[in-house]
């Protein structure tokens, strides 16, 4: 079955990758970023590249009025949304001695709130045919993917929360890292697909990818 999927955030790395993962497969994937100036390209090659179809949209998740655009463009282009991937790139909060309260709403935005704006406004699509949806942050917001899989999963929808819990192997990974302490993001993205794709009856809620050879859980949540 083709699926319509959306993925919130799209940039190199795990946006990418995820998006190559399931064009790859023949399904049709709306890419979303506050500037189309990556999306643009990125959903040309794919186009050309592989079985499935993209495109690429300019939303603010944190924008109401944005994201009920954005949804109307995939559904003019794709049909209902089978798939919503929310990788939204937000910074992390320090401390108070160390940052501002500022940069702390801005994640609470970006991941907490834009991801609860998004899904309400697919929720007739997810309703109406079932459907998977990602929240990929850290822990500090799990509360909120939880809460929304106590109400959804009864109603045939899969909430997922992923945590990466290491560095993501791209351009702004300092090289004195080394690669066993780098996540691929296409194997990422290939984990993300057996989400999806997962029988209801052994739903996974709650995951961390981990790179072998970082062995630290991390407190960055």
């Amino acid at each position: 079955m083709t699926r319509t999927v959306v993925i919130g955030g799209v940039g190199p790395t795990v946006g990418e990758s995820v998006a190559r993962r399931f064009t790859r497969e023949g399904d049709r994937v709306a890419l979303w970023a506050r500037s189309e100036s990556f999306t643009e390209q990125l959903a040309a090659e794919l186009r050309a590249e592989t079985p499935g179809d993209a495109l690429a949209a300019q939303v603010d998740v944190t924008d109401p009025e944005a994201v009920e655009a954005g949804v109307e463009t995939v559904r003019e282009a794709f049909g209902a949304v089978d798939v919503y991937v929310h990788n939204t790139p937000a910074p992390n909060w320090s401390g108070p001695l160390d940052d501002d309260p500022a940069s702390l709403q801005t994640t609470f935005d970006t991941v907490g709130y834009g991801f609860v704006l998004v899904v309400d406004e697919l929720l007739p699509d997810l309703l109406d045919g079932g459907g998977t949806v990602i929240l990929n942050t850290g822990d500090f917001v799990k509360w909120v993917a939880r809460k929304m899989a106590e109400q959804l999963a009864p109603e045939g929808i899969h909430v997922v929360h992923v945590f990466v819990d290491g560095w993501v192997n791209g351009e702004a990974v300092d090289e004195s890292v080394p690669d066993e302490k780098r996540a691929d993001p296409d194997e990422i993205a290939a984990e993300f697909l057996r989400l999806v794709e997962q029988d209801r009856d052994v739903w996974t809620f709650d995951i961390d990818f981990r790179p072998w050879g970082d062995d630290a859980f991390r407190t960055r949540r």
